[in-house]
């Protein structure tokens, strides 16, 4: 009996220590790349009506990086009960203003943007790394949901790590937008 008790404390630690050493290898693998990064001063999220073909847009500016001034943030009001294309136009203005999206679209297996669903949104990428999405290019569908809340938006880094989730890597750039739903 004290073999069987014995071998069973032993598999439960082997298996504590398994899932310790696999988190652990999961957050050490994902490093930023070396040299200086780029900073996402300007985000315009364009938000096409499937139906209409009516835009609204939405933008984010930062005109100092990471400085003390504050963003500027718009409010994004769309309609119950609709379906929009969302596309995202990412730049880093600290310089020569650089299009980010080029450069996520080109190492896509490295990161994916990530949007929450407040207000029983339904968002999916409509772009890929030829494996898993990205996130440039969703759909984006609204429910009969009225109200107002927050959208989430990150660029993750994932290298070497990306399954397709939100939950592996390091948070590159996130930033909430206010959201209503008429």
């Amino acid at each position: 009996m004290k073999k069987i008790l014995f071998l069973g404390f032993l598999i439960l630690g082997l298996i504590s220590a398994c899932d310790k050493t696999d988190d652990e290898n999961i957050n050490s693998i994902v490093e930023l790349p070396k040299g200086p990064q780029d900073t996402v001063t300007s985000l315009m999220l364009t938000f096409e009506d499937v139906l209409d073909s009516s835009a609204k847009i939405v933008n984010y500016f930062d005109e100092d990086g990471l400085g003390p001034i504050k963003p500027r943030i718009g409010r994004i009001t769309l309609n119950a009960n609709r379906e929009y294309l969302l596309t995202l136009r990412i730049e880093d203005g600290t310089g020569v203003p650089v299009v980010l999206n080029n450069k996520i679209k080109t190492n896509g297996k490295d990161f994916k943007i990530c949007l929450s669903n407040p207000l029983g949104l339904i968002v999916e990428p409509k772009d890929s790394d030829g494996t898993f999405p990205i996130g440039l290019e969703n759909g984006f569908k609204t429910s009969s949901q009225l109200g107002s809340d927050v959208l989430t938006l990150s660029i993750k880094y994932q290298k070497g790590v990306k399954t397709g989730s939100c939950e592996p890597g390091i948070v590159y750039f996130n930033t909430a937008f206010p959201i209503t739903i008429e």
